[in-house]
């Protein structure tokens, strides 16, 4: 048997998904076909309906379509009915298309050898979808409270009361103006690229202990403007390199039923 997998973005030339789950073909003894799709966004509904009619397996789904591919499917978890997006889709049965998300969960098992999520202050910078897409699961270790901050204040305000009023969150969810304790993991959820250098508009209460956190990475191992201005503030910084190989795992597990290892570095991911 062999599965067809693949992942779906505009762009996707960057993509290391098919690497990754390459070698986690190779751990397991599974045979896949995993590609990558360029995929514009007239064209999504579409292509994920014939992906899945022409006995697709499985879908990755990166930017910009983790929201609007969620019209192609007919049934979600309760993670995705909460965040609204999905970075995975899987064939349940012909004609039915299954929605995850498991971001936050590769983020989680990433931090675990980081730092103690539990009970900590979690500070997020931003308030789009990478950080909608984190908060459940983060919530889900029982941290002492969640703090929000965003340059937009009206998408800051938005999420804050999205969390806050939801039954299924059980931590406070705090805007940052208000909030005067020390920090232990601040996580940078922002759009800021790799070029130029990183700015907050106030200051964080963080000490050389906290723990600092970038969902971006750069496969070559640069810095990215978060890290360099957090290298100057913690001895404790990290890219999100590990975040990406962990929900990649995950999806590979709810495809197959085998989870593989997931000891993989940047250089596993070289071109040859």
């Amino acid at each position: 048997m062999k599965y067809k997998f693949g992942v779906i973005g505009d762009p996707i030339e960057h993509s290391l998904s098919p690497k990754i789950h390459n070698i986690f073909s190779k751990q397991t003894d599974i045979n896949i076909d995993y590609q990558a799709y360029h995929v514009q966004e007239n064209n999504l509904d579409s292509f994920i309906r014939d992906f899945f009619r022409n006995e697709g397996d499985g879908l990755n789904v990166t930017l910009p379509h983790k929201i609007n591919c969620l019209r192609s499917v007919n049934n979600k978890s309760s993670l995705v009915n909460l965040i609204g997006a999905a970075n995975t889709l899987h064939s349940n049965g012909p004609g039915e298309i299954f929605a995850e998300s498991t971001d936050g969960l590769g983020l989680v098992e990433d931090l675990k050898d980081k730092c103690v999520i539990s009970s900590a202050n979690i500070l997020i910078l931003g308030a789009g979808g990478s950080a909608l897409s984190i908060i459940p699961s983060l919530d889900a270790c029982k941290p002492r409270n969640i703090i929000l901050d965003n340059r937009s204040k009206d998408n800051l305000e938005k999420l804050i009361d999205r969390f806050s009023s939801s039954k299924e969150i059980n931590s406070r969810i705090l805007n940052l103006e208000s909030f005067n304790e020390e920090i232990d993991l601040v996580i940078n959820a922002t759009s800021i690229g790799f070029s130029g250098s990183f700015s907050w508009n106030r200051e964080l209460n963080i000490t050389n202990e906290t723990v600092l956190y970038d969902l971006s990475y750069d496969k070559n191992n640069f810095q990215t403007p978060f890290l360099k201005w957090g290298s100057q503030r913690s001895e404790k910084y990290f890219d999100g390199f590990g975040m990406l190989i962990h929900q990649a795992a995950a999806s590979f597990e709810l495809w197959t039923g085998v989870a593989p290892e997931t000891k993989i570095t940047k250089l596993d991911l070289l071109d040859d």
